[in-house]
């Protein structure tokens, strides 16, 4: 049985591969089949997302063709590759934004610890045994990206020990920093979530 599910996400052992052709693909591949495309876009209707699934996962409509399992793969690395990029855009502010940050709204180490574990929830995604564990992971892993989501609405900038010129300017910063990763995390958790319902639906005797 556990080889089973190891062969059923056999491509997600690639999905670094995936990860490299995302940062570079923006447009459908040219030639994708009309089958391939109607095949993404019926799956996507059962995500709660759909736009998004379909803008993802038409990329790699001449892989995922129409076989459940690749589309599931692609569906986890698209979400691996997204969480891997906001993962170095937190490493890459630069260490006055990282202070802002920490003034304005919770830690910086609270930002990656939401990030490091959606992707190491997604990674374990790899080696799990059964449908059952497969899904446990992608959900904790929803459930981290929506921790980032959450807490990058959060501010505390506005408190009044904080004199006016020095709250203006952190605030201003920090309002550039935390929308940037709003919207890292939305995305993330949307992909992620997509990804889970899109697991939800696999035919049942693959599962």
């Amino acid at each position: 049985m556990a080889k089973q599910y190891q062969a059923l996400f056999l491509l997600l052992s690639v999905s670094y591969l995936f990860s490299s052709e995302l940062t570079t693909a923006t447009l459908k591949p040219a030639g994708a089949s009309t089958k391939a495309l109607n095949f993404i876009q019926s799956y996507c209707k059962s995500t709660m997302y759909q736009s998004l699934c379909v803008e993802t996962l038409s990329v790699y409509a001449n892989t995922i063709k129409t076989s459940p399992r690749r589309l599931v793969d692609a569906a986890i690395a698209v979400s691996l590759n997204q969480a891997l990029s906001t993962k170095l855009f937190i490493s890459h502010l630069r260490k006055s934004q990282f202070q802002t940050l920490q003034d304005c709204a919770p830690s910086t180490d609270t930002f990656n610890t939401d990030v490091r574990c959606s992707v190491q929830e997604l990674q374990e995604v790899v080696n799990c045994n059964s449908w059952t564990e497969c899904l446990f992971h992608v959900s904790n892993a929803e459930v981290c990206a929506i921790s980032g989501e959450s807490h990058s609405v959060e501010n505390t900038c506005s408190s009044p020990f904080a004199g006016p010129v020095k709250m203006s300017v952190r605030g201003r910063i920090s309002d550039a920093v935390r929308k940037s990763l709003q919207t890292r995390f939305a995305k993330l958790h949307q992909e992620i979530n997509n990804a889970k319902l899109l697991f939800k639906a696999f035919p049942s005797n693959h599962k």
